[in-house]
Formats: C-alpha cells, structure tokens, sequence
C-alpha cells in the first residue's frame, strides 16, 4: 500500500514524496544518454535561475518606481480617478463572485496570480489613497468569493446572485464608459498606461464578440445570399490584412468614411481605434464560432425540428451553447492575442503602457534601463495573459472539457 504525507508535512518531505511516486525516477536516469542529458538540464537551469535572480537584485529598478503612475494611467489626472476606481471595485467583486460561482481556482494557480499581484503592488503602488483603493479591490474580491461559496448551501439564493452577477457583467463596460465620459471628463489623449490596453481589450472582446457571432450565423445562413456573401466578404477582406494595417486605415482614413451624425467622423483617435479592434476580432473570432457551430451533429438540428424549434430557439437553447462549450479554449486563445496586440496601437500616437515604457527609458536620467521597463511590461502582460488562461482552464475543467 502506498504511503501517503502526512498533512502537515514539509514541503520538502511533499517533493520527495511525489518524485518517489512518479516515474521521474526510473525516466531521469533510465540509461546512461538519460542520466547525461538530465545532469545538463539541471546545470543548465541552475545557472540560468542564478543569473536571473543575480540580474533581479542588481537591476535599476527606480525607473519602475518613479514612473509607477504613468505605466498605470498615463497622464490621467489625479483629481479625476473617481472615474477609474468604482469600475474596478465592481470588477474586483464581480471576479470574486465568479470564481466562487463557477471557477473555484486551485491552490496554486491563485497563489501564483497572488504573488504576481504582490509584485506588481510593491513596484507601483506608493502609500496613499492608491494603496488603498487597491487594498479595497483585493477585499471586494474576497468578499465576493466567500458570499458566492455560502450561497452555495441555498440553491435559491446561488441562482439570484448568479444572474445578478451575470447582469453586472454585461453592464461593466458601459458603465465605465459613462463615467470616463460624463460631465467635464479629460480627453482620451490624457489615457494611458496599461488602462488603455485593457479598455481597448475588454471593448473589443465585449462589444465584438455579439459581432462574430452574427457574422458566423450569416455566414452559414442557407437561403440567405446576399447576408451569407457580405458576411463572407467581411470576414475574409478583414483577415487578408494584418492589424497595423488597419489601424494606420483608422488613423488616416477612417475619418472621411465615417458619416456626420453626433460628430463620428471627427472622433478622436482612441474611439477610431476602438472600431477597428473591434472589427478585426469580430472577423477572426467569427471563424473560431463558426468552427463550433460546425462541430454540433447535424442529428440536434433534425431533432430541434422535430420538437417544432423555431430558428431563434434551436440557436438559443442548443446551437451557441455547445458552440462556445466547444471553442472556449480557442475563444480565450484568441482574446489573449487580441490583448497582446493592443501594443501596436503606440504606432498611431495612442500611449499605451508600452509607450510609456519607452518614452521612460529614453529620458536621460533613465539611460540604460531599458531591459527592465521591457521586463516589467513583459511581466505586466504575462500576468494578465496567465490569467486569463487559468481562468479558462478552471472553467473547462468545470464544464468536463478535455475529459473523458
């Protein structure tokens, strides 16, 4: 009979009880070629994690310190962040409610976004209202997840806090936008930092997805030419050019193709940014749709016509469902590379965290610190990325994907 650790166990007694488990042992060192080739991974991870680390605790990282607002928020000014902060205490909240509600993340994956927040905090957050507004945001979320995971015990009261947190969800974004934007709000030339990256990210992915999926359906709409050949010609024209491209085209031309009403052809340049990341993800995430829509047997189609299914119905209670049940992993592929894409926009005068970054490391008091502001906007994103794929991953694991 196997033997178990002891709950309490050291971690130190838990690694070798796991190596003993496995076959680690019997693969490592299994022939003489195994033993060499293991024997120079490990030197060569050894040395590498040392010079890493060396490089960590040496590195000029005042830049970091000095410019934590900016890579932050840009040129935002401070007496305006009322409008910023209420928007991410919701989401703060509302993340909380979902992981309790539908995620429940494991031990590691929220130590490990834990300590990637802790690193971030240390290097951006001064002791002021900041610190604190951040301290809230992290409380909300705690809050959030254990009232969802108490609501679990009353089916009643799980199945309100559910739809209410559905709802907020989908009511977020505008209601960011009409705080950024109400009354004497600062122009969108002062946003910057990683908020425009992720203003840009989340309005593309919220406001573009119900896109795809139009242009999916139209796509493979029978009966229907005329909808089936523009869905098509969309689709196609948006994926034959890369995404610079179409935004030097929102930059420059989008200006005189937009029409007069409410001042749309004289929107500024983050509102004509904004419509062509939300196309360019409505045409490729419309292909990833309708590669689910392609994957349900065509025997529900023949049994949602037998239970007398309308066109809308059969969609609603059996097509989209298993469609995004099928392609959530390739969904969040996609929306990740939508996020790290949001970079290019520093090349149409928006000052994304990026750009912040390099107009950091060109001043002269800065000089030579460029490896580190690119290291700490790399960190930025991959904490983010990492994110969101944990968060997929629980919720594929939820839903039984990738299970047999």
């Amino acid at each position: 009979m196997t033997e178990t650790p002891q709950p309490r166990a050291s971690l130190l007694a838990r690694i070798q009880h796991s190596y003993r488990e496995s076959d680690a042992s019997a693969q490592l060192f299994k022939t003489k070629t195994h033993t060499v080739i293991t024997i120079i991974s490990a030197i060569t991870a050894i040395w590498v994690l040392v010079t890493l680390t060396n490089w960590m605790f040496n590195a000029e990282w005042q830049v970091i310190l000095d410019k934590r607002r900016p890579f932050l928020v840009g040129k935002f000014p401070a007496d305006q962040m009322w409008r910023i902060w209420p928007g991410v205490w919701i989401f703060g909240a509302l993340l909380g409610l979902s992981s309790g509600l539908w995620m429940r993340p494991g031990k590691n994956t929220a130590i490990t976004i834990a300590a990637g927040i802790a690193i971030l905090s240390f290097l951006l957050v001064e002791l002021d209202s900041t610190a604190i507004n951040l301290a809230l945001i992290l409380l909300l979320a705690l809050a959030g997840y254990l009232v969802a995971v108490k609501a679990q015990d009353s089916p009643s009261v799980r199945s309100l806090i559910s739809r209410v947190t559905a709802v907020t969800w989908a009511l977020l974004i505008p209601f960011m936008i009409i705080l950024l934007f109400v009354g004497d709000a600062p122009p969108t030339s002062y946003w910057g930092g990683i908020f425009v990256n992720v203003m840009l990210a989340a309005i593309a992915i919220v406001v573009g997805t119900p896109v795809a999926v139009f242009l999916s359906l139209g796509r493979s709409l029978d009966g229907y030419p005329a909808i089936r050949i523009a869905s098509t010609a969309f689709i196609e024209v948006v994926r034959g050019a890369p995404l610079i491209a179409w935004l030097f085209m929102g930059r420059f031309v989008l200006p005189f193709i937009l029409p007069s009403w409410f001042g749309m052809n004289e929107a500024d340049v983050i509102f004509r940014t904004m419509i062509v990341l939300i196309l360019f993800n409505a045409a490729y995430t419309a292909e990833v749709i309708r590669g689910g829509l392609q994957a349900i047997p065509k025997g529900q189609y023949e049994a949602a016509d037998s239970l007398g299914l309308g066109y809308f119905q059969t969609l609603r209670t059996i097509s989209l469902p298993q469609a995004f049940r099928a392609v959530l992993p390739s969904l969040i592929n996609q929306y990740i590379g939508l996020f790290k894409d949001t970079t290019l926009v520093y090349l149409i005068s928006v000052v994304d965290v990026l750009e912040v970054g390099r107009k950091a490391f060109n001043e002269l008091d800065y000089t030579g610190t460029a490896l580190e502001v690119l290291v700490f906007v790399g960190f930025i994103f991959w904490l983010v990325t990492f994110s969101m794929s944990a968060i997929s991953r629980r919720v594929e694991a939820n839903m039984g994907l990738g299970s047999r």
